[in-house]
């Protein structure tokens, strides 16, 4: 995750998760809650991302390649990289992760397959003492939309470039979380939503829409051979797994709750309220609980995007 200063504008923290205990490391780099019980939140956000895709965690194609070097880019805890051995169990994998923040990495436990996990923000390049240049067979990086400003989008995917091998693959997992040919039809609950996710974004330079300009960012920074998989990635009444229709609903809400704090008066963002949502954090909440069960009882669908790019041979 990137070292974008997030707290520094009085969004993060707060709400009704005030006290429990923080990641040390990425205070002012990561939007969303940024507390211990995150990583619950990403843990069961990794189970319901999987069953939307069926399992697929890496679509660009590996061919025969094997062993494979791979890097998950802000891998949290690395329940993703340890989850590979189960789309891959015949592939010798080397299991690499970097993030922002070092205190979500588990201890070392030989009853799970073996991670180098390690401290760097994106925005920077790897250390030339790692031996890290043209090494990996694949990088993945997975839901930075509210993690990246829109300008440091470029710096961070040279930064991958520059350590995949030449002809390995980056990916790049986001969702098209406001579709602009169907907004109008929506409830109005989703396009209060809708407004919410803008604002969530906009104040501090970052796009909700990145999603429909990977393909071009990736060119841009010389990748070839760009793709994208798409997924319909169901919420609430529309989960692809009917099991996870509650809590993915749950799920979504839940990492929006922690603005409460940081609306009405006395805020340094949010003095008027979050504009066309709610006017003070009783409100917000108000609106929170009505979209939980909107999205339950009917749900919601945004496209879920793998987006694939190759680094030219040399």
């Amino acid at each position: 995750m990137p070292s974008a200063s997030i707290v520094d504008h009085g969004l993060l923290g707060g709400g009704n998760d005030a006290g429990l205990a923080t990641f040390r490391g990425t205070e002012g780099a990561y939007m969303l809650p940024h507390h211990v019980k995150e990583i619950e939140r990403l843990n069961r956000q990794h189970r319901f991302m999987s069953s939307t895709t069926e399992g697929v965690l890496i679509a660009a194609p590996l061919g025969d390649s094997d062993p494979v070097r791979v890097l998950d880019a802000g891998c949290a805890d690395g329940t993703w990289l340890r989850d590979l051995t189960r789309q891959f169990p015949s592939k010798q994998l080397s299991l690499h992760g970097i993030d922002i923040g070092s205190t979500l990495f588990p201890p070392s436990d030989a009853r799970l397959p073996a991670l180098d996990l390690r401290q760097h923000d994106l925005t920077e390049p790897i250390s030339g003492s790692w031996h890290w240049d043209s090494s990996f067979d694949v990088i993945h990086q997975r839901l930075l939309i509210w993690g990246l400003k829109t300008t440091q989008w470029p710096i961070v995917l040279r930064n991958h470039l520059a350590i995949l091998k030449p002809g390995g693959y980056l990916q790049l997992v986001e969702a098209e979380w406001i579709d602009p040919a169907t907004r109008h039809l929506q409830s109005p609950l989703l396009q209060k939503q809708a407004h919410l996710q803008e604002w969530s974004t906009l104040q501090f330079g970052m796009d909700i829409n990145i999603a429909f300009k990977l393909e071009d960012l990736l060119r841009e920074v010389g990748f070839v051979d760009v793709n994208t998989v798409q997924f319909q990635h169901g919420y609430g009444a529309k989960a692809k797994d009917k099991t996870q229709g509650n809590v993915s609903a749950e799920l979504w809400v839940e990492c929006f709750r922690t603005l409460d704090s940081k609306i009405g008066v006395g805020s340094n963002l949010a003095e008027e309220g979050i504009p066309n949502v709610a006017k003070d954090a009783a409100e917000f909440h108000a609106f929170l609980d009505d979209l939980e069960k909107e999205i339950k009882d009917n749900g919601y669908q945004p496209k879920l995007n793998m987006v694939y790019g190759r680094r030219p041979l040399d």
